[in-house]
């Protein structure tokens, strides 16, 4: 009976052991050891103070500020949504053209990923004085929104144009537009930090964002946004291990 309790336990250490030695290689290391994505827009340079002098230092380029009302009729900002990997795009109601196989791709999107915690999908209405919170509702359920999950946005429309136009993508009123209105069907990547982060094509090139119509696009977006999950982890694995290293430290354990 001995023999077979310890064969047993040597079995399990055999299978376990590796693994435990590879978690605690990936999160204990502060270097990145995995491709990530490249960040999209240009750098701008903010003053730091460092050791009590003032420094120039660059930083990457965020997406707009925003608050605006959901289909549940409550406010979201993105500083609610710091701490969370946002799909995004742009849409209307009432469009008779793109928006419904964009939403679709979408949906598939929110399926995809709608075990992971920190992945949010935000939906900006280019046509908000018809979209109203009650239409985005039924709207939302059309595409079987996971609530909380999937936003759809609406409000002041220069200012969600302003925002398209700060994800470098079009949206706004056209006549000669199907529907009246003109909106990109490109899908966007922001992390965490309100950056907006794309993968790169088969030449090499960053991509940007991702066509919402085309299957391909939308797969290499799934897995880029595994990618982006993965460094997400990451980092916040890295800063709980800095924490209780600091913790140790400052009560005199090693």
């Amino acid at each position: 009976m001995g023999d077979k309790i310890l064969q047993k336990v040597v079995l399990v250490s055999l299978l376990v052991l590796p693994f435990l030695l590879y978690f605690f290689w990936v999160y204990a290391q502060e270097e990145s050891f995995f491709t990530t994505l490249d960040y999209v827009g240009p750098k701008s340079l903010v003053e730091v103070e460092i050791n009590g002098e003032i420094r120039q230092d660059s930083v990457y380029y965020s997406m707009p500020e925003f608050e605006f009302n959901s289909q549940a009729d409550t406010l979201i900002s993105n500083d609610e949504l710091r701490n969370n990997i946002l799909l995004v795009n742009f849409f209307f109601s009432s469009c008779p053209s793109v928006c419904p196989a964009m939403n679709y791709k979408v949906q598939q999107v929110q399926n995809r990923f709608k075990g992971y915690e920190h992945f949010k999908i935000i939906s900006f209405s280019v046509d908000p004085e018809f979209d109203t919170p009650e239409v985005l509702s039924k709207y939302a359920k059309r595409y079987e929104a996971i609530d909380g999950k999937w936003h759809f946005l609406t409000g002041d429309a220069e200012k969600i144009y302003q925002v398209a136009q700060g994800l470098f993508v079009n949206a706004g009123e056209d006549s000669l537009a199907e529907g009246g209105f003109l909106h990109s069907q490109n899908l966007m990547l922001v992390d965490w930090d309100g950056h907006i982060r794309s993968g790169k094509d088969d030449l090499g090139n960053i991509k940007g964002a991702y066509d919402g119509l085309q299957d391909v696009e939308v797969n290499d977006l799934k897995d880029d946004i595994k990618v982006l999950i993965a460094e997400f982890e990451k980092k916040k694995s890295v800063d709980e291990y800095k924490k209780v290293k600091a913790l140790k430290e400052k009560s005199g354990e090693k």
